[in-house]
């Protein structure tokens, strides 16, 4: 029954972002055995409402899963999360701050519809700079770790082109380890695992129908974590507005 759930929902999420399929369809051959062109697939199909909803189900439930915006104290705001992992602190919050304190997120999910070497530097992309939360917020700030996962719908490129992209992408834009994502699956294909281990080095793992039921156990993984999320709110007032006292 584990395993049935796991491979219905990730075939659910793809028929999310292609209505009328399910599993993800082989690239076949044309007429005269020349291999058919592979079609990515765009964000214009992607129903963002039913692929949270979907996703919500696998998140502790002391946690929330939205599409929202990501503020810190100094006033930096990340906008290109598809999802955001966070603790609701309060059932008003979205609508007083506009945005999901950094101090209560978790974790955020990106999105890829179809992996190509322009849409992974895109995702990638979104990524690093979502992963600059909180380091400019102090002088000196270091930054505050939220985890990045990538949940591809579609892939037409060997594991090693794969690798080779990520590897290409960090080394030609010299990022720092810091601003790698953490978990990439594709769907009914693999998952790609940050390899803590050694600097700049990824593990993917040929995990076929058992792709999503293993992100399930490493999302929550690192979302099991017993962080101090104490939110000042005073951080996130930047008027300096003097009132009359008397």
């Amino acid at each position: 029954m584990f395993n049935d759930y796991f491979e219905k929902l990730g075939n659910d999420l793809i028929k999310t972002c292609r209505p009328g399929k399910g599993k993800q369809a082989k690239t076949g051959a044309a007429k005269g055995g020349k291999k058919a062109p592979a079609k990515a697939m765009t964000h214009e199909a992607f129903d963002r409402a039913k692929f949270g909803e979907l996703l919500a189900g696998i998140v502790p439930t002391h946690l929330k899963l939205g599409a929202a915006k990501i503020a810190d104290s100094g006033g930096y705001t990340i906008e290109n999360v598809d999802y955001v992992i966070y603790r609701e602190a309060f059932r008003n919050m979205d609508a007083m701050l506009n945005a999901v304190p950094s101090d209560l997120v978790y974790g955020t999910v990106f999105v890829n519809t179809g992996l190509t070497a322009v849409t992974l530097a895109d995702t990638l992309t979104g990524v690093a700079n979502m992963k600059k939360i909180d380091r400019f917020a102090d002088a000196g700030g270091s930054g505050r770790f939220i985890p990045a996962f990538i949940l591809a719908m579609d892939m037409h490129m060997a594991y090693q082109d794969l690798k080779n992209l990520i590897l290409d992408f960090y080394v030609s834009r010299s990022l720092d380890n810091y601003f790698e994502f953490d978990i990439m699956a594709v769907m009914n294909r693999g998952i790609v695992v940050k390899d803590w281990r050694e600097k700049r080095s990824f593990k993917i793992l040929d995990t076929g129908e058992d792709t999503m039921k293993w992100f399930f156990i490493l999302l929550n993984e690192y979302l099991d974590v017993d962080k101090d999320m104490a939110l000042d709110l005073r951080k996130y007032v930047k008027e300096t507005t003097r009132y009359k006292e008397y």
